[in-house]
Order: structure tokens, then C-alpha cells, then sequence
């Protein structure tokens, strides 16, 4: 299949198009990975890209931009060192009616007025002052995010300009998901406070341990010595019986 210009889709016309249900064939989307970097953490600076004109942007275009500035980050951040996330999603079908061209096309190729056409691809439809990029990372590492999203918005149909915003940190200790069979289950969000209010309920029942268990040994130690006792008491007590009998055998 050729590949003709963006500026033949890149317009926006008509009303969009997402029913795929209602036709087959529809193309396979390019791009299929919309957060890259470290997912992980966070990340006190903002970087975005931004649209400038309202237009429709083809998934191989957005495939193309994230390849460029997903591999400029990685070469000169480090992917421990952003968070990279792609804003939008192709949803809108682009449908094209295939007519024949070549020497004596022009009595073939003549069909049927707005017929619907064939889904040739999937865009995306943006509006003015839209972000479609956005990076996440420490202000050390500004000038070399700005540079790779530079190189990416060139990719794109549309004049575009970047934003930076700083975010507040808000201390949280986020895990990254885990996959429990076929669902992705959530990280539990742990806050500092509520990690050291955790660890005193811990700290206490383990010193209410202790306590019992030196109860328990004074009470084992104290159940010896309380034998003994009733052991000693009952020579005594013998002796007090022979005491007169012996006093008995005197008289006779």
C-alpha cells in the first residue's frame, strides 16, 4: 500500500467516525505504547506539547513522534529519570474510496457519488491548545526534555509549542502494578505519615508481648517454690502426729 501525504487527512471535514463494529478490516493501530519511563515516581516538573491548530493526526504520525522523543530521553536522561505519557488516542477511522489510476483510468474509475470507502487507517482529533505530549521529570534534565520534544512535535501535522508547569509533591510511596492473572491489580498508595503511625501499633504490641511472656516466667518460677513450701510443710506435719503417740507409749 502507498502511502500518501498528511495533507490529504489531516483536515478535519466531516463528523467523526468511531463505530468500528459497523465495518471490518479496519487497520491495526501503529502505536500501542502510551507511558514509557519511570511510572513509578514522581516527578516535581512538567513539560508539554502542545497543538496549535485543530487538525487530525494519523497513528503513524503519532507513532513517529513518540519513537523520537522516547529515544532521545532514554539516551540522554535515563529511564529512571522521566515519566513520558502520550495524551491521546486514534480513535476516528479514516475511510477512503479507491479509484483507479494509470493511462485510461478516467472512464474505470468513475463510481458511485460519496460512496463511504474503505477504512484505510485511524487518526486522531485534536483542537487547538491541546496537550499530546507530556513529560514528567527534575528540573536538571529541562533543556534536554525540551530539546526531544522539539524533535518530536516536528513529526506532527500542526505548528506546536511547549509548556512548562511545576507540580507540588505530594510524598507518596506509589508501586509499581502487578499483574494478578489477566487483571492488572492497583499498588496500594502508602503516605509517609501513615507508614510511622503503622509501624507504633507495631512497636507497642510487640513490648505487650514481652510483658506477658516475663508474667508467665515469674508465674513458673513462683510455682516451684510454692511446691517446695507444701513438700516441707509435710514432714512437719508427720512429726506432729508421732508427737503423742510416742507420748502414749511413756504412760504404759
Amino acid at each position: 500500500m502507498v502511502r500518501k501525504p498528511a495533507k490529504m487527512y489531516r483536515n478535519i471535514s466531516k463528523k467523526a467516525y468511531t463505530r468500528r463494529e459497523y465495518m471490518g478490516g479496519v487497520p491495526g493501530s501503529k502505536i500501542v505504547q502510551f507511558e514509557m519511563g519511570n511510572l513509578s515516581q514522581e516527578f516535581p516538573t512538567e513539560v508539554d506539547l502542545i497543538v496549535e491548530e485543530a487538525c487530525q493526526i494519523r497513528h503513524s504520525a503519532l507513532e513517529a513522534a513518540r519513537i523520537t522523543v522516547n529515544r532521545r530521553l532514554l539516551k540522554e536522561v535515563g529511564r529512571s529519570n522521566f515519566h513520558f505519557k502520550v495524551r491521546i488516542f486514534p480513535h476516528h477511522v479514516l475511510r477512503e474510496n479507491k479509484q483507479a489510476t494509470g493511462a485510461g483510468a478516467d472512464r474505470v474509475s468513475e463510481g458511485m457519488r460519496l460512496a463511504f470507502g474503505k477504512a484505510v487507517g485511524t487518526a486522531a482529533r485534536v483542537e487547538p491548545g491541546q496537550k499530546i505530549m507530556t513529560v514528567y521529570s527534575t528540573p536538571q534534565y529541562l533543556e534536554k526534555i525540551k530539546d526531544a520534544l522539539r524533535h518530536g512535535g516536528h513529526k506532527l501535522p500542526t505548528p506546536s509549542h511547549l509548556k512548562l508547569s511545576t507540580i507540588k509533591v505530594s510524598g507518596k510511596i506509589v508501586a509499581a502494578p502487578k499483574l494478578v492473572g489477566e487483571k492488572v491489580v492497583a499498588p496500594p498508595v502508602v503516605t509517609e505519615e501513615a507508614a510511622a503511625a503503622a509501624a507504633e501499633p507495631v512497636k507497642g504490641a510487640e513490648a505487650a508481648k514481652g510483658g506477658a511472656k516475663g508474667g508467665r516466667e515469674a508465674a513458673k518460677g513462683a510455682a516451684p517454690a510454692a511446691k517446695g513450701g507444701k513438700e516441707a510443710a509435710a514432714p512437719a506435719k508427720a512429726e506432729e502426729k508421732k508427737g503423742p503417740a510416742h507420748a502414749k507409749g511413756g504412760k504404759k
